[in-house]
């Protein structure tokens, strides 16, 4: 049955079916996106808005309903394949603040050397530990510049606001599968959740959400055309189809999709009057929050042939796909006490309009562990041998003292990454009578304590180390566990920064339209010193029905800790090219910015990065049910953070020098690489109208474009890289190629959203469509191509639908459909067509999906 077909109609069977069964009853107001009253504007996607997207994760979500948002799907990429970051307006991971509940959240122990593309070498949050059940809305200010939680919100701020309300127990279980026209069904997902709001004590909240999720992989790889276990004995591809088989491996050997996962995720949202309800309005409370979550992703690297010499065909006998098992646990707790004169407002706020000062004093603690195993993989170093151990060790010569004692092995732990975030945080603020202006002034002072750790810990022997046992051709083995090696004891570690921070806000109506809002910020770090940042913002009400917003500021990002100290090396033999037939010891990797090896080519201790930011914006109301947004900006970086390019032998004559008293011979390494520029306009309409007492009409569209270019009169990011000083003489860039490609042209300049639902009754449906402008892409080399040649990927539409059906009883059936036509992205049909599409396009290039979810509250 054509996949299309069968998408509309079983839409459309559903909807009948629903229309008919459904009684009618008032069609409730949607929340759709809203907008603060300060000098900042916010955009409100409430719990409902999460919820129908039809994505299971947060992050996808996001990047549905924010068309500057950009949350690709690396293949191929470590552990940057199970936890992918998450970007604002082109900029770093690293350069959204995310918070929950007001607080800092703290970010990944995963650090994404490869796939990152624009910015290798980043962090950010991991957007994907929270239940979608969890939480009553999102906001997101895209704003840049200080708060009372860091100046480093560059990008802007995303805060996770979970559910606090007495509700009935609610449970949700949904199934959705990947139906494309031209590949294989696949990609099975089920996810269950429950959330329940209990009343506790006098005026009380406890609000306790439960979900698992297992999704089982996609794979749009196709067969690889190469010999596999014989010379000669390669199928006969076509754009990635055999179209003759010579060989008894199974194809395709790859995996180009997304891996398996199991997510189980728990939170709790606490809060408990320190008053009886009506005894003191606005009197004390405690708080607290948190959440645990543990997933598994599985994930893959690059096939490894059988007659490859890494490989042992008397272990692998038709080859290996390696693949990660990344074990993910997540850990946050905040608790406090504070004033707050109505429910739900800030320190300092418009709402926070209560007589007295209003406060706020929190503790928190957040951390992230990855540890990661390598499976159906093998150290061609240890030998073929599995049940006793063969290898000879440095002299050659089995049973000696100098070998490994180990047998090889099939999967292996190659370590872990963990981070962890203490804060200590004092707020208060309140309401300033002066006489003056069209109002009194809003006042909000506060203190922070932050202690941030970084941890990375070794993998086991059998991971890392030099067997000595010779190929399977007779040449020098591969040491360690193919495709990631364990991490050395010489790179682990655990590393603390401290810091504190004083911060004020003041919002001052100086005429009844006219606001202004002016935010400082000092915070010192104790390994980079201390940075002064800065907003101001004003809103003027030109009528009832329309405000202009502007704002500048600057702001400050320390370099992470894991930017800091991250290293990941691995270490072999070769023959030696100074001295034929001897045989060297090397070394090629990710050194720590203080190791020798990167400080003898110009690797120096990272400075803070320091961002300029300015915005302007309108908001319209012009009529009932009408609203238009638009807002422009642009924001400067200086010395970004980097991953460099390998700096490796050959390279130049200058590397090679050196690197002559070394044993490494390729070095990547963090580097203040460039300073750059991004800017854009983002745009949003929504209408809604009452049809009648039971059935209402909204229609919503939001498009957002937007560039990153280094900040140099040429406009060309390769120009503008910092020279580096110990290849100056050469003017050779640590950052250049398809990095800088990545960072102009690796996102859709162009994206929008259009959406319009209808509710009648018992009866809704819902129509969306987003639109992924044209991007660039690098073309495959080919003789006598220069390298970064492009050409353009054409832009591309994806529609969905859902229809929503309420039945007696509290029960709600949904069954929808992404990407209902299955667009993908264009092909580029890489490694020989293996990898058929880019990892990182925008819309990815799973095809389409269906799914259904039943609601029992």
């Amino acid at each position: 049955m054509n996949g299309a077909r069968f998408a509309l109609g079983t839409l459309l069977l559903a909807g009948a079916v629903a229309y008919a069964a459904a009684a009618p009853r008032a069609a409730a107001a949607q929340t759709g996106q809203a907008e603060r009253g300060g000098a900042d504007t916010v955009e409100v996607f409430s719990g409902a808005e999460i919820l129908e997207a039809g994505q299971a994760e947060l992050a996808s979500v996001l990047n549905e309903l924010l068309p500057s948002a950009y949350f690709p799907r690396r293949q191929v990429a470590d552990l940057t394949s199970g936890v992918r970051p998450f970007q604002l307006r082109g900029l770093s991971a690293d350069h959204t603040l995310v918070l929950v509940n007001g607080k800092r959240r703290h970010a990944t122990a995963v650090v994404h050397t490869r796939g990152a593309g624009a910015f290798p070498g980043a962090s950010g949050v991991d957007m994907n530990a929270f239940p979608l059940q969890a939480i009553d809305r999102v906001e997101v200010a895209r704003g840049g510049g200080p708060t009372r939680h860091g100046a480093d919100a560059i990008a802007g701020v995303i805060d996770l606001r979970l559910r606090n309300a007495v509700s009935a127990p609610e449970f949700i279980a949904s199934v959705g599968h990947h139906f494309p026209d031209e590949w294989d069904d696949d990609g099975l997902r089920y996810d269950f959740s429950g959330h329940w709001g209990l009343g506790v004590g006098r005026g009380g909240v406890l609000n306790l959400t439960g979900a698992f999720s297992q999704r089982e992989p996609t794979n749009r790889a196709g067969a690889d055309g190469r010999d596999q276990v014989l010379p000669g004995d390669a199928d006969f591809v076509d754009r990635g189809l055999v179209i003759l088989k010579h060989n008894e491996v199974a194809q395709p050997n790859h995996l180009w999709g997304d891996g398996e996962s199991s997510n189980f995720m728990l939170f709790a949202n606490f809060e408990l009057p320190l008053a009886a309800a009506g005894e003191r309005p606005g009197g004390a409370e405690f708080y607290a929050f948190g959440g645990y979550s543990r997933r598994r992703d599985r994930h893959a690297g690059f096939f490894v042939r059988s007659m490859d010499d890494r490989n042992w065909p008397g272990i692998h006998p038709l080859g290996f796909l390696p693949q990660f098992d990344a074990d993910t646990r997540d850990v946050s707790l905040v608790t406090g006490f504070r004033r707050r004169p109505e429910a739900g407002s800030e320190i300092g706020s418009e709402a926070d309009a209560g007589r007295g000062w209003s406060w706020d004093l929190s503790t928190q603690y957040g951390s992230n562990r990855v540890d990661h195993d390598l499976f159906d993989t093998l150290n061609p170093s240890l030998g073929p041998c599995l049940d006793t151990a063969c290898a000879p060790g440095a002299d050659g010569i089995p049973g000696t003292a100098d070998d490994p004692g180990i047998p090889n092995r099939t999967r292996f732990s190659t370590g872990a990454l963990e981070t962890h975030q203490l804060l200590a945080n004092a707020d208060i603020g309140r309401r300033i009578e002066t006489g003056l202006g069209a109002g009194p002034l809003r006042v909000a002072l506060g203190a922070t304590f932050r202690l941030d750790g970084y941890r990375i810990l070794a993998g086991e022997p059998a991971s890392r180390v030099d067997g000595f046992h010779p190929t399977q051709s007779g040449g020098i083995a591969a040491a360690g566990s193919q495709r990631f090696t364990g991490f050395r004891p010489e790179e682990t570690g655990i590393w603390y920064r401290s810091s504190y921070s004083l911060h004020g806000q003041v919002d001052a109506p100086l005429l009844r339209p006219l606001l202004l809002s002016a935010t400082g910020r000092y915070e010192r770090f104790s390994d980079v010193g201390g940075a002064l940042t800065g907003k101001l913002g004003l809103r003027l009400a030109l009528s009832g029905a329309a405000a202009f917003r502007a704002s500048a500021s600057t702001g400050f990002r320390p370099p992470a800790l894991s930017q800091s100290r991250y290293g990941h090396v691995t270490a072999g033999r070769r023959e030696d090219p100074d001295e034929p037939g001897a045989i060297a010891g090397f070394e090629a990797g990710t050194f720590p910015v203080d190791a020798p090896e990167a400080g003898a080519v110009g690797a120096s201790p990272l400075r803070g990065e320091k961002s300029r930011s300015v915005s302007a914006g309108f908001a319209l109301a012009p009529a009932d049910g009408l609203r238009f947004t638009i807002d422009g900006y642009a924001t400067e970086v200086d010395d970004a953070i980097l991953l460099s390019n390998p700096l490796a032998e050959g390279a130049s004559g200058l590397v090679d020098h050196l690197l002559a008293d070394f044993a490494a011979e390729s070095v990547r390494f963090f580097a203040n690489a460039i300073d750059l520029r991004s800017y854009g306009v983002d745009a949003a309409l929504t209408w809604g109208r009452r049809l009648g007492d039971a059935s209402r009409l909204e229609l919503g569209a939001s498009v957002g474009w937007g560039q990153v270019r280094g900040r140099c009169p040429e406009d060309d990011i390769a120009v503008c890289v910092h020279e580096n000083e110990a290849l100056r003489d050469e003017s050779f860039r640590i950052y250049d190629g398809f990095d800088v490609h990545f960072l102009e042209e690796g996102r859709p300049d162009w994206r929008g959203r259009f959406e319009t639902s209808f509710t009648s009754g018992a009866f809704e449906v819902g129509l969306g469509a987003n639109v992924y402008g044209a991007q660039e892409e690098l073309r495959a080399l080919g003789v006598g191509e220069h390298p970064h040649r492009i050409r353009l990927l054409q832009p591309k539409v994806a529609f969905d639908a859902r229809v929503h059906v309420d039945v007696a009883g509290g029960w709600r059936l949904t069954v929808g459909g992404e990407n209902l036509f299955d667009a993908f992205p264009a092909r580029v049909d890489a490694f020989g067509g293996i990898f058929p599409y880019r990892s990182f396009s925008a819309m990815g290039f799973n095809g389409r999906y269906l799914y259904a979810r039943l609601q029992v509250s």
